[in-house]
């Protein structure tokens, strides 16, 4: 044979042989999963790794790493950087973690799924704990198809998937056009390194209230946290580091609800909101802050107080309402002012619905060029109710909304929450959360901003209020009912408090979320919280949402 041909036969060898290679499968390892519940369910911290290993095995393409037996002996992964450790530490591509709560017969799957290029995709579902299997199969499809990119699975009841853009999970599928809309959180796209959200340090206290206004009158913005024992002023500084400016300490006999910053006569206070907690009547202080101190100007309102925009200005308002032990409130809300050392009554507000309380609603403006203003309110049952300028209802949701863990506590009676049975005589009134109405678009037409828990045992239990996570939702009212416009990532934690604000004073609004977060009663570690800015670029809004899918 010439040996001019040995390099074609030589390549053409080479290429047969590498050709009978098969390709390197990608690999993942699922790591233990946390449980939280009677200790009769321990077992599924090992089980459910081993259900969802097998379910997402495709040979040659998608494999467990050769080392999973030994990752089901590591601990679950508590953060993102845990879970790249173990998919180095294992040598896979992808790592599978998440937790499990089971609350009587329902079980909480909350599974994250970390991809090569850093990004975690997150999912969560509930079912029957008798039909956890099929609830396991549904979150295998979707890892198959959202993380993986696979188009031969088929969900059940459904067709064969295709692989999302950045793991986008907006209910309304949010997409724009030509930009990003706000801010990249907000479309369930995007990283922590895109600095789509900033957070705080960790503050030693449970939150009951956020307010973020001007208390002291020098033009900036700052950040009030309450809790069950005192009033903290912060500014923020640093880029993420709240820094503390002052503390007032209620009176031990006052159990606070609610912070709010009002503004009469050029003059700037601070309107704090509670009851008595040994008559568990109406107990609410008007305070001003100078020179680094909180000054009592109204010591003893015994009736409730809230900072509302009332139509048709829309200036915020200082509202009131008589307290009540069975009802918690009585009578009807009217205005409020501050009047030397006390606030005194003006005008009832006019076109409130019955449901309506100093604490549960907002106006929402009509659309630009459009007559009729509506109001949202949070039923007795958390739903979203919406009534037009007549105070009739023309909708309602079935999800709830604005759950929050601040209550007033009260005798047994209509429009309360039993606290620990029906056999007690105590009530738990839990306030709403506050809803801010903004015009964020400037397009003239006005979102709704309310929290959204995530929750399975709030769904069972009327007095569980730990979320484990939540959502801020912005909403527009379409003549028909809420629509839902756009909503933040998750949020691990119990958001106490939402507000849309400048925060940082740097010319730019924010959302503006309070979160605590429970370590648990047997961790010995005390329920901290921290603020959350979620920076809103205002300037860049000229995509509109697209729902055409």
């Amino acid at each position: 044979m010439s040996r001019r041909f040995l390099p074609a036969i030589w390549a053409f060898t080479l290429l047969f042989l590498m050709m009978q290679v098969p390709a390197m499968a990608v690999t993942y390892v699922v790591a233990p999963f946390s449980v939280s519940g009677a200790q009769g369910y321990s077992y599924l911290g090992q089980a459910v790794p081993s259900m969802l290993t097998s379910r997402l095995y495709l040979q040659g393409q998608f494999e467990p790493s050769s080392r999973q037996d030994a990752a089901l002996k590591e601990k679950a992964p508590a953060s993102r950087d845990a879970a790249s450790a173990m998919a180095r530490k294992f040598g896979a591509d992808y790592v599978i973690w998440g937790s499990i709560t089971v609350m009587g017969d329902q079980a909480s799957l909350d599974v994250s799924a970390l991809s090569p290029d850093g990004k975690v995709w997150k999912e969560a579902a509930t079912s029957p704990v008798n039909a956890l299997i099929g609830g396991l199969q549904n979150v295998a499809d979707s890892i198959n198809i959202e993380v993986f990119g696979r188009t031969d699975v088929v969900r059940a009841g459904g067709s064969a998937g295709s692989p999302s853009s950045a793991f986008l999970m907006n209910e309304s599928r949010g997409r724009v056009q030509d930009g990003a809309y706000l801010n990249p959180s907000l479309r369930y796209q995007g990283t922590e390194d895109d600095r789509a959200q900033i957070r705080s340090q960790m503050l030693g206290f449970e939150c009951l209230g956020m307010e973020v206004g001007d208390i002291n009158g020098d033009g900036k913005n700052e950040i009030l946290l309450l809790n069950d024992n005192s009033l903290n002023a912060y500014v923020w500084q640093n880029g993420n580091k709240l820094v503390e400016i002052g503390e007032y300490r209620l009176p031990s006999s006052m159990k606070p609800v609610l912070v709010r910053t009002f503004v009469q006569d050029k003059k700037n206070y601070i309107i704090l909101s509670g009851y008595s907690k040994s008559d568990t009547a109406a107990y609410s202080q008007v305070l001003q802050f100078a020179n680094g101190k909180f000054n009592v100007v109204a010591r003893n309102v015994r009736r409730y107080l809230n900072v509302v925009k009332i139509p048709p200005l829309y200036a915020s308002t200082l509202i009131m309402q008589d307290s009540d032990r069975s009802k918690v409130v009585s009578g009807a809300v009217y205005e409020g002012r501050i009047s030397g050392d006390d606030v005194v009554r003006g005008g009832k507000l006019s076109n409130l619905p019955k449901q309506a309380t100093v604490f549960n609603f907002a106006w929402i403006p009509a659309d630009k060029g459009k007559r009729g203003d509506h109001l949202a309110l949070i039923a007795e049952n958390e739903t979203l109710v919406t009534y037009d300028a007549r105070g009739n209802r023309v909708a309602g949701t079935e999800d709830t909304y604005s759950g929050s863990s601040v209550y007033v506590e009260g005798d047994r009676g209509i429009g309360a929450l039993s606290s620990s049975g029906e056999s007690s005589d105590a009530v738990l009134y839990y306030v709403p959360m506050r809803m801010p109405v903004v015009d964020l678009d400037h397009d003239g037409r006005y979102e709704l901003i309310a929290n959204k828990p995530v929750t399975t045992a709030g769904k069972l239990f009327s007095n569980y209020r730990t979320y484990p996570q939540g959502e801020i939702h912005a909403m527009l009212w379409n003549g028909m009912g809420m629509e839902l416009l756009w909503k933040t990532r998750r949020i691990k934690g119990t958001v106490c408090d939402v507000a849309v604000m400048d925060a940082n004073n740097n010319g730019k609004l924010d959302l503006i979320v309070a979160v605590n977060s429970y370590a648990g009663l047997t961790t010995g570690i005390k329920t901290r919280c921290a603020v959350y800015l979620y920076p809103l670029d205002t300037t860049k809004v000229n995509a509109k949402p697209n729902y055409q899918e």
